[in-house]
């Protein structure tokens, strides 16, 4: 009765290990044609990206007024916020002082957070981006 056990374990191993021994993969190659468009396309696509040019973008727009308030409240906002690009932009008939470029709305709203606690009035801007002069 023992060896009658042991033999159905024996016959198992050697059964399993004979299976595993004779397991083979599939071997290939894969090629891939494409238009040379698309190569053009993904370049052109990584250039404007690059130059910022595809995409809107936010801003945090923190007072809008005179040009000498706006001097004085860009002076404060680059001491206070020196890891954001802070700038003055002329709209009719204000300045505007304009905290940050940021490419999505959460990366903005983080900076707002920051930034409200000094300027209670700032709010996210979405822009378009200009199309630089060559």
């Amino acid at each position: 009765m023992r060896s009658l056990s042991n033999l159905k374990i024996i016959t198992t191993i050697i059964f399993i290990s004979f299976l595993s021994s004779k397991s083979v993969a599939q071997e290939g190659t894969v090629s891939i044609e494409q238009d040379e468009k698309i190569e053009r396309l993904l370049k052109e696509r990584k250039r404007l990206l690059k130059n910022e040019e595809l995409r809107d973008y936010k801003t945090v727009q923190v007072v809008s007024g005179t040009l000498t308030t706006a001097r004085e409240v860009l002076k404060v906002c680059k001491s206070e916020f020196p890891d954001y690009k802070s700038d003055i932009e002329f709209e009719t008939p204000n300045y505007k002082v304009r905290v940050g470029k940021f490419r999505n709305q959460l990366d903005a709203d983080r900076a707002l957070i920051e930034i409200s606690k000094e300027h209670e009035g700032a709010f996210v801007l979405t822009l378009k981006n200009k199309k630089k002069k060559k």
